[in-house]
Order: structure tokens, then sequence, then C-alpha cells
């Protein structure tokens, strides 16, 4: 995948594989700020009883969810959802969604900041565990297993969908959750925007979509230039001054340029629907690597060209839905100083067939045929690398009673290069009170599939891996309630988890790294997540927060003497804070949002002396006008990120940026 090493964070590969992984690094907790932020939880909790106004502009009406084959709204489903629309993902996501992803979803964001990789990671789940969708198939790369953030601008995604306990059942392969992005489309209208902000970033974008009678035809392209040469704080020893001194040096070597395309066509008539959508992205990245560990020469190029199509008819009553999709991704990375010149190439193509069939008017099934094929060809391997798969699985949902949904899912995959794996899941949603109170809960046997890099990685991979496994279950009740202009959203859920036979990379006798099946992991915490809202005439005000907690620890040792079991995962907090408050009056709109991260740890056996990395709460804020006028609409809009001037790192030993500025005006004129 990309910069920096392609799995920050990650426990899985060794330092040499070309896109290593980065060191992990944790911080310290101030707990007077942890208990601040408690009590300020609380008081919104009890405080905003009846809040969550739903409006177009601001909340995603109840809509299925992308995030599971199972297509019923995010009340009836057996785990938590969190949906991001287009106007908060656009509001606070600078030039990749990243950022609107760290803001408002239950996940923990992994950055090397900007112009570098970033990842994400839900649960105490490594980022490499995590399923990344897009319009239902995955993006996760095959090599590493993981997905790169920074690839995917946010004007490409209109909505996203995350649930954190979602199993195999609906897509396989990962067991750590699922987040699921639906491309951007545009309706009747054309425009182009314009974002210049600090550290010299430019973001072109310009879309155009229209109807011609059954048919719907939409365009969305954008163009980034960014040198992301920001500025930080070094610690250095000094002779002058007979001890270590703070140093103010700039990031070189980390411009970025990136051009991005999606096409999209649609057409309907009465119970048929076909779509195609083609999205093409490439980008050339400066690498300039950690501040300890410069690379002044680096560089990297990642391309990729996607193509799903679509078809859904209704055969004897009963809905048909066929899916093909193609991707093509290469990958080139080069630091001749180092002597590296590594260049891959991967391409897949997945064909989809669901059928929903009605047995009975309380018992849906929902089943599914899978065939894929993937084909790596690197300049590191012997030859090109091939996984051939089958996929077969059943979802029923039945509805014994009006208020209460049982879900299950079997599904057999059989991969060619590692034989078979299965998942199962069992589920419900109780409405214990009309519209008011849901009881949720599931539990699922999952695996995560070896990567390429595992198994084919030459002298050191493994072809005799098996499949990662996990159980988990999560438990939860969801308050809801609605008094004329007020809202109320509240969500209570438990989860907890073993993972079995998890992939570690670790050296021999002959200090080599080697990856064996010897993992066991526990994961376990909970979720508070609050929304409320207000609306009286042209005013509206809609509050997020979350409480995130998570223990995440190595059960048993996995060698004589280990010193990780029983400790806190690499970079995984057990604590996250997240707020975010949208206001509107009129034409006038503006968002702040307000995260806290506590401390982390960089080594498995907390034994760095840099250990542990510092908490850290960044603000963001950003506004925006909208102005109507012959029938054009202009948006001015202007954001602040890192509002109060945090000095901070996620990943070890790559700061991020300190308070700075973007301005963005697009001009959109409406076809109708």
């Amino acid at each position: 995948m990309r910069r920096e090493g392609a799995a920050t964070g990650e426990a899985r590969r060794p330092a040499f594989i070309q896109l290593s992984y980065f060191l992990r690094v944790k911080g310290a907790t101030d707990f007077d700020d942890m208990r601040l932020f408690f009590v300020t939880l609380f008081l919104l909790i009890t405080g905003s009883v009846y809040a969550q106004i739903q409006m177009d502009t601001v909340l995603v009406k109840e809509i299925t969810v992308e995030a599971s084959r199972i297509r019923k709204p995010a009340t009836k489903q057996a785990v938590s959802v969190s949906e991001i629309d287009s106007m908060r993902i656009q509001f606070l996501s600078g030039g990749n969604i990243a950022n609107a992803l760290s803001a408002y979803a239950p996940v923990q964001l992994r950055s090397n900041g900007p112009g570098g990789l970033a990842t994400l990671a839900q649960r105490g789940y490594s980022s490499s565990q995590t399923q990344v969708l897009w319009n239902g198939f995955q993006l996760n790369h095959a090599m590493l297993g993981l997905t790169d953030l920074s690839l995917i601008p946010s004007f490409a995604i209109q909505h996203i969908t995350v649930a954190s306990g979602n199993g195999n059942t609906s897509f396989g392969e990962k067991g750590g959750g699922t987040v699921a992005l639906q491309a951007r489309e545009v309706q009747n209208s054309v425009g182009f925007s314009q974002l210049l902000g600090s550290y010299g970033t430019s973001i072109s974008e310009t879309y155009a979509g229209t109807s011609v009678g059954n048919w719907n035809v939409s365009f969305v392209g954008g163009y980034e230039h960014s040198e992301n040469n920001y500025a930080y704080t070094s610690r250095e020893f000094s002779n002058e001054a007979g001890g270590f001194v703070e140093v103010e040096k700039k990031r070189n070597n980390n411009q970025l340029t990136s051009k991005t395309g999606i096409l999209s066509l649609h057409w309907e008539e009465k119970e048929k629907k076909f779509s195609s959508i083609i999205w093409g992205h490439d980008s050339s990245n400066n690498i300039p690597g950690g501040i300890s560990s410069l690379s002044p020469e680096a560089k990297q190029g990642d391309s990729f060209l996607r193509w799903v199509n679509k078809y859904q008819t209704i055969i004897s009553g009963q809905p048909l839905i066929t899916k093909l999709y193609v991707n093509r991704q290469k990958l080139e990375y080069k630091n001749l100083p180092a002597d590296i010149n590594s260049k891959s190439t991967t391409t897949s193509m997945v064909a989809d067939i669901e059928l929903q069939s009605k047995l009975h008017k309380t018992l849906q099934l929902i089943s599914a045929i899978q065939f894929g094929q993937s084909r790596v060809e690197a300049s590191s391997y012997s030859g090109p690398a091939n996984r051939n798969k089958f996929s077969l699985q059943f979802n029923p949902v039945w509805e014994p009673l009006k208020r209460i949904h049982l879900y299950s899912g079997g599904r057999l995959d059989y991969y060619s290069d590692f034989k078979e794996a299965y998942s199962a899941s069992i589920g419900a949603n109780i409405e214990v009170i009309k519209d008011d109170i849901y009881l949720k809960g599931q539990l699922s046997r999952n695996f995560v599939a070896p990567t390429f890099n595992d198994l084919y990685w030459p002298k050191y991979g493994n072809p005799d891996l098996s499949a990662e496994t996990n159980l988990k279950y999560e438990a939860g009740i969801l308050f809801e309630h609605h008094i004329n202009r007020f809202e109320n959203s509240l969500e209570l859920s438990l989860y907890d988890g073993i993972v079995k036979e998890g992939i570690r990379w670790l050296p021999g006798d002959d200090g080599q790294y080697r990856p064996e099946n010897l993992e066991r992991l526990r994961l376990s915490g909970f979720e508070i997540k609050e929304e409320a809202g207000f609306s009286y005439r042209d005013f509206h005000i809609n509050i997020r927060a979350m409480l995130l907690h998570t223990l995440a620890t190595l059960e048993r040792p996995r060698f004589e003497g280990d010193r990780a079991t029983g400790k806190q995962l690499r970079y995984t907090p057990e604590w996250q804070v997240k707020s975010n408050v949208l206001l509107q009056w009129k034409k006038l709109s503006s968002v702040l949002s307000y995260n806290f991260t506590e401390e982390r740890f960089s080594t498995a056996d907390h034994s760095s002396p840099f250990d542990p990395i510092s908490a850290y709460r960044v603000a963001n804020w950003s506004t925006q006008l909208n102005i109507e006028k012959a029938g054009f609409l202009f948006t001015p809009r202007f954001t602040i990120q890192n509002l109060f001037d945090e000095d901070y790192i996620i990943i070890s030993d790559y700061p991020m940026p300190a308070r700075n500025y973007q301005f963005k005006l697009t001009i959109q004129y409406s076809l109708k």
C-alpha cells in the first residue's frame, strides 16, 4: 500500500518489508482532562433528553445500511451503526476522508500527517483486520491487507457507514468490523470548487450530473497539489546549551500530487435497475520518513482503476442482484540512496450474485454466491502470486413478531492458496417500546485471510499459514425519543472478542522475521453514543458525542519470556472521547469538533524509553455561507484545523501539524 511502510501500528509485518510498519509510540494520559470529558459527556446525555432533529442537510434519513447485506435501517440492525452524511464529510475532511472518520466515527485513526499514510482501526482490531468497502467491494490491499485512507479524496464519497461489530457473514475475509463507502453521485447540477490552505495545499474539484429519461450520468473529478511542508518541534542535544533543546524544523520531501475521476451511469425502469461506476486515481508522493530516519529522496506512486457494475431485477417476485467488480492497482516505491526500487501490480475481479427470497411473510432469506480472482506481480516476489476464491452464504431474517427481528448467517469461503474458512453469526433486534427503545445483540465467528505478503514473501513467507479466527459478541440498548422539535438518540454497546491463530511476524534463531499463527488476543470494552438536536424555524442544532473504551491485550505468551502478555496493544488507546456540534441558521452553517485520545504505547511490551506517547486533544472548526443568485449557488467555507494549536503525534516519529487554515469556494449551477 503506501508511505512509510503500509501498516501503521500493525503487528503483522517485519520491518524489512518494502512498505514496512512504523515504530509505534504511546502517550501519557491527563486524567484531569479525562474527568472533565466524562462530566461533559454526562451533562450532554442527561441534559439533552429531547434532541436529535433529522434534517435533510444535517442528518441522514433512515436508509438501508451499506455495511451489511441486511437491508434494514440502522435502528433495526443487530449491531451498532454509525452514519456520516455528505455534509459532515465535506465540512472537516480536508483532502481525504481520514479526518471525517476520525471526527465522526467510533474508530481510531492512525496517521503520519498530511501527505502520509492514514489507516483506521476499530475496537482494538488492527487496520488489516478492518474491512473497508467501496459500493460493496473490498478496498483492502492484497499484499498488506489494509486500506490507505489518504488515497480516497473526500469529494469522491457521499456517505459512510461504520459497523464495528459487523461480522464476516456479509462480505467475508475481515473480522474486525466494516467501514462502507458510497461513491458520490451528482444530481442535475454542475459545479466547481477550489480549496487553498496552509502548507501549500491546493485542491480543485469539478462535478456535473444530469438525467435524461430513465438515465442519469454524473462525473466527479479533482486535482490536488500540496507541499505539506509543515513545521514541527524536535528535541535535540545541544553542546552549547549543555543539554536537550527545542528546535523548530519543517517537513521536507513531502509533496503530494494526485488526480481522481469518478464516472457514474444509472438506468432504472420499473423493477429493473442498472448502474456502472468507474473510479480512476493516480498520485505521486514524496516520502520524508520519520524525523529520526529521514528519507530525503524517497518517492512513491499509487494508481488504480476500479469498475463496478450492478444489475437488479425481479424473478418470480424475488429480487435478484448481480455485481461485477474489477480492480487494477499499481504501486512503485523508490529510495535510490537506500538502493530500493519496488514495484507491484495487483489485479482482482469479483462476481457476486445475490437473491432475496421471501419464504414466508415473516421469513426472508438472503443468499449469495461469489467468485473472485486476485493476482499480484511484484518485483520482490519470485513470480506472480495468484488466489482464486469461491464463497457461498446464507442470511435468514425472521420477524416472528412485528417488533422482533432475528438475524443469522453462515458463510463458507474456499481459497485456492490456503484452503477453506467459515464464518457464522446470530443476532437480534427487539423493539421494546415502539420507536423508543431497542435491544440489540450479535454473536459471530469470523476470520481474516493471510495476505499475499504473509504467504509469498520470498524466503520468509509461510505458505502453511491458516486464517486468523475471532469470536466476538456485542450487546446494546438504543433509546430514541421525539417530542415536537426535539429528538434524542442514546446508545450503549458492550463488546468482547477473542482472536485466535493471529498472524505475527517474529524473528527466528537466525534473526530473520517470519509469520506464524501464534497470537491470541482479548478485545473488550464499551461505547456510548449520544446524538441530540433541536430545530426552530431557521435555526437548527445537532450535537454528537462518543465515549469509547477499549481493553486490547495479548492473552498468552507467544514465546518464552514474552513481556507483552497482558499489556495493552500497540497504538491502541484505552479511552477516546469524540464530540461535534453542527449549527445552522438560515444560510449559515458551522461545525466544531473536539476529540480526545488517551496515551498509547509504541512497543508491545511498553519498554521503549519514549513510551507512553502523550494523550492529545484536537479541535477543528469550519463555517460556510450559502449565497443564491441567478440560479447559481456560491458557498465560501473557512476551516481551522487544530484550533488550539496542540503539539502532538499519533504515530511515533511522525509529528502532526500545528494550527492551520483552509479556504474553499464552491460555485454550483442547478440544471433544473
